[in-house]
C-alpha cells in the first residue's frame, strides 16, 4: 500500500518538475508545432529576445524601412528626377536616330556645315542651331553639357540614362551612392534637353512619341522591384 501511495505522489513530482523549472523549461509550442521565438531559452536560463536586422528596422523587414533610407529611395526613385530622366531618354532616342544624317549629339556646329548633304526634314537645321546660339541660355546649357560631360556629351548621355534606370531597377544599392547618381543624371538630362532643342525639332510628329517612350521606360524601372517583391 506505501509503495502504491508513493508511486502517485512519485508521478505528480515527475510531471510536474519540467513544468516547473523556470525559464529553462520546455519552450511552449504554438499552433503548428513550432516553438514561439520569445519563450526558446538560452544557456543561463535567460529568454531569447527576436534580434533586429541591421539598419534599424523590424525583424523581417528591408533595408527601406529605416526612415533616412526610404527619404533618400524618395529622392532617387521620385517624381521630379523621374520626369528630367525621362526627357534625357527621349532626347537619347532623337539623337541617336537622327546622328548619322545629321550629327552626334553636341557636335553639331562642328560636323555640320550649312546646306551640306543633310536630308530634306533636316535642312533648316544648321540655320536652327545658329539662330539658338545667340541666345545666351543656350550658351550656358552647351557650356554645362560639355562640362559636366567632360567634352564627351553623347557619352555622358547615355552613363546618365542608364545610372538612372539601373538605380532606379536595383532597392538594394548603396543608398546615398545611389541617390547622387540618381539626381546628378537627373540634372544633365535636363541640361542635355536644353541644348538639344535643335534635335528635338527635327522629330516633328515624333516627338510626343519619343517622350512616351522615355516615360514609359522610367515608369517601368521603378514599378519593377515591386512587381518582384509581390511575385516573390
Amino acid at each position: 500500500m506505501a509503495q502504491q501511495a508513493a508511486e502517485p505522489g512519485g508521478g505528480a513530482a515527475a510531471d510536474a518538475g519540467p513544468e516547473s523549472g523556470g525559464p529553462a523549461a520546455k519552450a511552449r509550442r504554438e499552433p503548428g508545432g513550432a516553438p514561439a521565438v520569445a519563450d526558446r531559452a538560452e544557456p543561463g536560463g535567460v529568454a531569447a529576445v527576436p534580434r533586429t536586422p541591421p539598419g534599424g528596422g523590424a525583424p523581417g523587414a528591408g533595408s527601406t524601412d529605416v526612415p533616412g533610407v526610404a527619404r533618400l529611395r524618395a529622392w532617387t526613385a521620385g517624381w521630379s528626377s523621374g520626369l528630367a530622366q525621362a526627357l534625357g531618354a527621349a532626347v537619347l532616342l532623337v539623337t541617336e536616330c537622327v546622328r548619322k544624317d545629321v550629327a552626334p549629339f553636341g557636335t553639331a556646329r562642328v560636323r555640320v556645315p550649312d546646306g551640306a548633304g543633310l536630308p530634306g526634314y533636316a535642312a533648316d537645321f544648321p540655320r536652327m542651331a545658329e539662330a539658338l546660339d545667340a541666345q545666351w541660355w543656350f550658351r550656358a546649357a552647351e557650356a554645362a553639357r560639355d562640362a559636366f560631360g567632360f567634352g564627351e556629351p553623347r557619352a555622358a548621355l547615355w552613363a546618365a540614362v542608364c545610372a538612372a534606370l539601373v538605380v532606379r531597377l536595383n532597392v538594394d544599392g548603396p543608398p546615398r551612392t545611389q541617390c547622387f547618381l540618381s539626381l546628378a543624371g537627373a540634372c544633365y538630362c535636363l541640361v542635355a534637353g536644353l541644348s538639344a532643342l535643335p534635335y528635338l525639332a527635327l522629330a516633328g510628329a515624333a516627338l510626343p512619341f519619343a517622350l512616351l517612350v522615355g516615360g514609359l521606360a522610367v515608369v517601368l524601372a521603378t514599378a519593377a522591384p515591386r512587381v518582384r517583391r509581390r511575385a516573390g
